[in-house]
Order: structure tokens, then sequence, then C-alpha cells
């Protein structure tokens, strides 16, 4: 069971940086970079 949970955070994680990487672009258009952009209070 322990085994079943570390495959599915593993994977979990794989995918949340995918998403991460795959929204770069778009943010890269306002030319504020995202994080700095979230940790200001600002939504994209």
């Amino acid at each position: 069971m322990l085994s079943r949970t570390a495959d599915h955070l593993f994977w979990m994680a794989r995918y949340m940086e995918r998403a991460d990487n795959a929204a770069q672009p778009r943010c890269a258009e306002g030319k504020t970079p995202r994080r700095a952009s979230a940790r200001a209070g600002f939504s994209a």
C-alpha cells in the first residue's frame, strides 16, 4: 500500500510539473514572470 501511495504521488508531481511547464509560455506574454506575479497577489 505504501508503494502504491508513493507511485501516485510521483505521477501526480510529474503531471503538475508538466502543467507548470506548459503554462509558462503563456505567462511570458505578459512580460511579468509568473512566479513573481503570484507572489505579488496577481492571478493570470
